[in-house]
């Protein structure tokens, strides 16, 4: 079932609620042309559909762009356990079930955390995705190097926030032209069991099986700047799965969407045209 809750916003812009068994409730940005192929962004362990929807806008007419909700964050429901991949799938196949009457099956865009998301998804289903495309993703897993940020760089901001410490939370960021707005309100919409149960995940689940896996068309993108694919990570990861594209964006931060949008939407506007 379906249920309209939010039809304000400029153009196009809406969201849905997706319903499932028990309490699953899923918010779904969407935007373009209802019959367009569908491109669903996934976010981050922290963000929120809407950290998207500036990109969404500038992506071409014919296409039907859509941002979920993962559960835990933004208007999507927030149970107190429930963050594995197994979960995030289960809500991904709710989302591409509502979406079968398509033609065209969905690209999957995943940033970071959803980026694993995006390529264990579509490795483990792949008539259920047209491509996929892998934002800066942690390559941490069994066998792997530890995520390599602590765990209280995300639970402070966030603590400090619900807390109203503002300026505290302001200390946690130091990049020039921070939009503390902005990640305020991703965090004050987002579930401590959900950045501790999905940071707890990242450590223990192999994304390099499920990149392995791949057969799709996809491409990956790396950030320089960022600490979670080296230049020797991503050597591997070619020969890895040669099939895949790589491209590594230089001199850019890890949340490329906000900090470099017009590379991404280059990068990701060409990977769609390839696919027609």
């Amino acid at each position: 079932m379906t249920l309209p809750i939010l039809t304000a916003g400029t153009d196009d812009a809406n969201s849905v609620v997706l319903s499932g068994p028990g309490d699953v409730r899923l918010r779904l940005l969407q935007r373009g042309n209802p019959q367009g192929r569908p491109v669903l962004f996934l976010h981050g362990i922290t963000e929120n559909a809407s950290a998207f929807e500036p990109l969404m806008r500038q992506l071409p007419g014919h296409l039907r762009p859509m941002a979920l909700d993962l559960r835990g964050r933004g208007r999507s429901f927030k149970p107190d356990s429930g963050y594995q991949m197994a979960d995030y799938m289960e809500d991904l196949l709710i989302v591409c079930n509502s979406l079968s009457g398509f033609a065209e099956r969905p690209v999957l865009v995943g940033h970071s955390m959803g980026a694993r998301i995006a390529a264990a998804f579509a490795a483990t289903y792949p008539a259920m995705a047209g491509g996929v495309v892998l934002v800066d993703p942690p390559l941490s897993g069994p066998g792997r190097s530890a995520f390599p940020l602590p765990l209280a760089r995300f639970l402070e901001p966030k603590r400090a926030i619900d807390e109203g410490r503002y300026d505290d939370f302001k200390a946690c960021y130091t990049t020039p032209g921070f939009d503390y707005e902005r990640k305020a309100l991703e965090l004050q919409s987002c579930a401590v069991a959900a950045i501790e149960q999905s940071y707890s995940a990242m450590n223990a689940e192999p994304f390099h099986a499920y990149y392995r896996m791949l057969r799709l068309p996809a491409l990956l993108l790396s950030a320089g700047l960022a600490p979670f694919i080296s230049e020797e990570a991503e050597e591997e990861l070619r020969a890895m799965n040669p099939d895949i594209r790589t491209e590594r964006l230089a001199y850019v931060g890890h949340e490329v969407h906000k900090l470099a949008p017009e590379r991404l939407l280059a990068s990701l506007t060409a990977f769609l045209a390839s696919l027609s």
